[in-house]
């Protein structure tokens, strides 16, 4: 009869411990799955650079490709070369000037500004004030590219003083150039006068007019 209790006894005490190890198992499981976790990585990088805008200028021969191409950003820059040494009453005169970028830079536009004009002369005896220009965009310079219906930059509406700059709405584009050629010119002709009934006092004077051209990027 003891030894019957006895061995209930140790039954139960081990069913018990079987139950509590049981648990334990179905514990140790359910804690595994909330700490493993598996872990990666994405990365992406950029690069950047800036673009290259310059320009250069020819009064010499701007009509060929191949001639005397230099950066004149300085003032006075280059000299334009006006036959204009001995002007009467009535004289006209042409000089040439083109605008191109170098090679690599990318397109724009350029924008005359009004002429900075020195003089020898004072009051209503100034060569300076007297003189009057127009400015085209021709391939050609002489009194032809004013003819027929010219790109006008300065003086669609007649000549125009020194103290006149490019005509409102006027756009003179430059040319993208490519990696190891520059871009096509922007070629412009300078026409000026001095208008017939001009003041007797201007005799022997002597002027200089610097015009200065800001271009820009398009991109």
């Amino acid at each position: 009869m003891g030894e019957r209790r006895a061995e209930t006894k140790r039954g139960a005490v081990f069913l018990r411990i079987r139950a509590l190890l049981a648990g334990a198992l179905v514990l140790g499981l359910g804690s595994s799955l909330t700490l493993a976790s598996w872990t990666d990585n994405e990365f992406a990088s950029g690069s950047f650079g800036a673009s290259v805008f310059q320009t250069e200028s020819n009064v010499t021969n701007p009509y060929d490709a191949l001639g005397t191409w230099s950066a004149n950003d300085a003032s006075p820059g280059a000299v334009l070369a006006f036959n204009a040494a001995g002007m009467s009453p009535g004289t006209v005169v042409y000089a040439p000037f083109a605008i191109r970028t170098t090679a690599a830079s990318v397109g724009g536009e350029v924008v005359l500004g009004v002429p900075v004009v020195s003089s020898s002369g004072t009051g209503v005896a100034d060569l300076g004030a007297a003189l009057r220009y127009r400015v085209v965009r021709s391939a050609t310079c002489d009194a032809s590219a004013f003819t027929g219906s010219p790109a006008f930059v300065v003086g669609s509406d007649g000549v125009k003083p020194f103290s006149v700059g490019q005509d409102a709405g006027v756009v003179n584009p430059l040319q993208a150039a490519t990696a190891t050629l520059p871009g096509a010119p922007t070629q412009f002709c300078f026409e000026v006068s001095l208008p017939l009934g001009a003041n007797n006092a201007l005799q022997g004077q002597t002027a200089t007019a610097t015009w200065q051209f800001t271009a820009s990027s398009s991109s």
